[in-house]
């Protein structure tokens, strides 16, 4: 079992990475949404996310007899990182390669509402721009690997099953 643990998180590592991908898309290919639909988007990636890292660390305690803290919190922040890089290289493919004209008018507006009280802020953002495909990938990694062991570890509380002692 041990062996497959990495192959069932890559697969469930998928599944859970394509949440966050299609809240990513949808307010791609709909940017004029009003602002309380993407709140709304957002509130239904994070509870659904929440759910399947239960989900997939509580099916994956089917196999044992006793399943601990530790085992769960593993498996989870296993699964967590997977996503995460997943999420990561969707991100830096999306602000890159898929997406770069909507990026570019972001921070386009951005610099402009700065420009006239920190015209040094501004031109910092244009210096920044070419790059922002690549800090995005290494702040969205980080971001979503910890918040992946924050929830691992919620999580892994509430799928311990057997008595460890009884033996």
């Amino acid at each position: 079992m041990q062996s497959n643990k990495w192959s069932i998180a890559a697969q469930n590592a998928l599944i859970l990475a394509l949440v966050t991908i299609l809240a990513t898309l949808l307010q791609a290919v709909f940017p004029q949404m009003p602002g309380f639909i993407g709140i709304l988007i957002w509130i239904v990636k994070l509870v659904l996310s929440i759910y399947l890292v239960y989900y997939f660390i509580k099916d994956y305690s089917k196999h044992f007899e006793t399943f601990t803290f530790k085992q769960g919190f593993n498996f989870g922040a296993i699964l967590c990182l997977l996503s995460s890089v997943i999420c990561a290289a969707y991100l830096f493919l999306h602000m890159g390669f898929l997406f770069p004209e909507a990026t570019t008018s972001q921070m386009e507006m951005v610099a402009q509402t700065m420009e006239s009280s920190n015209p040094e802020g501004a031109e910092a953002i244009f210096g920044v721009m070419e790059h922002l495909p690549k800090l995005a990938f290494v702040f969205s990694l980080i971001y979503y690997t910890i918040f992946g062991l924050i929830v691992s570890a919620i999580v892994a509380n509430y799928t311990k099953k057997g008595d460890m002692f009884a033996q």
